[in-house]
């Protein structure tokens, strides 16, 4: 697979928590009509195959939302407090960031005061009256967009946490056969970054549309090296899709972990490992809170959270190939 324009679409789209309509545009113009879809209340979007006779109905899962920044105070000089919603680092300072509505751009000052870090933005307003003229109390702001790029081994962009895994997801069920033993559903979840997640809601839409899983999969980023500081990373660019034995707020069962690696070096799938306990995704509450399995894939990505961010094609490729053999083997 050498077609890059989803990921692209997708990485250069708005859409910070609570404003997902965007990211679920471009889904469904990928899949749809040969999917039905469902979107909650609270913008989780469900999109499943319309097929009767399956043996298994697995899960894969992607957030769909990126880093926002929410105004906070307004002051005198015109500068505008934010309150981020996800952890921008301190180096993302001095870039383009735009709100909605009304596409107003700012430049985003990150300063530590009394060992915490706050956020500002210069909109060009003079006073406090014209800044939440241009940025009212309900924008939310996120990274200005930049052109994603491709080089022979890796892809330079915005937001590939995790519109990287909502791509790989995507382009799976695309190939997928219809024919075949097992249902595959994508859910492209919202909020993430809040930190809060609406595991019942997403477990009562499931259930009430026959939809719950035998496994649910978790598609997403991980902090990738190797970098300037460091020759080794958690998980390194270009060796793989990364096979999480274990993160903060899951540990697999044993043999769903033999069963993963057994499912990548049988089909000649290069893969890595990582057990931490600093860091999870949404897989946890979802496993735990639906009583069923789970384990998460994860996509090594360098500068995870900043304005740009570089993942290899090597380990985007081997995230689809996995999800394809999963669903066929599992």
């Amino acid at each position: 697979m050498d077609d890059w324009q989803l990921l692209k679409r997708l990485s250069e789209a708005y859409g910070p928590s609570t404003v997902e309509e965007g990211i679920i545009e471009i889904i469904l113009s990928e899949l749809s009509p040969s999917h039905k879809s469902i979107v909650t209340s609270h913008k989780n979007l469900i999109v499943f195959p319309e097929i009767k006779d399956y043996d298994k109905t697995i899960v894969f899962q992607a957030h769909m939302d990126e880093l926002g920044l929410r105004p906070y105070r307004y002051h005198s000089n015109g500068f505008i407090e934010l309150t981020p919603t996800g952890g921008i680092p301190r180096e993302a300072s001095n870039h383009a960031i735009v709100f909605q509505p009304g596409g107003i751009n700012g430049i985003l000052l990150i300063q530590e005061l009394n060992k915490r870090l706050k956020y500002f933005t210069d909109v060009g307003a003079k006073d406090d009256k014209e800044a939440v003229k241009l940025v009212p109390r309900y924008a939310n702001g996120a990274y200005t967009a930049i052109p994603m790029e491709a080089s022979s081994t890796q892809l330079k962009g915005k937001s590939f946490d995790d519109r990287a895994g909502c791509s790989a997801i995507v382009s799976a069920m695309k190939m997928w056969d219809q024919s075949a033993n097992n249902r595959i559903i994508g859910v492209f979840t919202a909020r993430e970054e809040t930190g809060n997640w609406p595991v019942t809601e997403l477990y009562r839409s499931l259930s009430e549309n026959d939809l719950l899983p035998d496994l649910i999969v978790n598609v997403e980023c991980c902090p990738g090296g190797p970098t300037p500081e460091s020759d080794i990373g958690m998980a390194n660019l270009g060796e793989g899709i990364v096979l999480v034995n274990m993160d903060a707020s899951y540990e697999p069962d044993p043999d769903l972990c033999r069963f993963m690696e057994r499912v990548a070096i049988q089909n000649k799938i290069r893969c890595q490992h990582m057990a931490v306990r600093d860091g999870s995704g949404e897989l946890g509450r979802l496993a735990l809170g639906f009583g069923v399995a789970g384990y998460p894939l994860t996509i090594p990505c360098r500068y995870m959270h900043s304005p740009q961010s570089v993942i290899s094609k090597v380990d985007y490729q081997a995230c689809i190939q996995m999800i394809m053999e999963i669903s066929r083997s599992y």
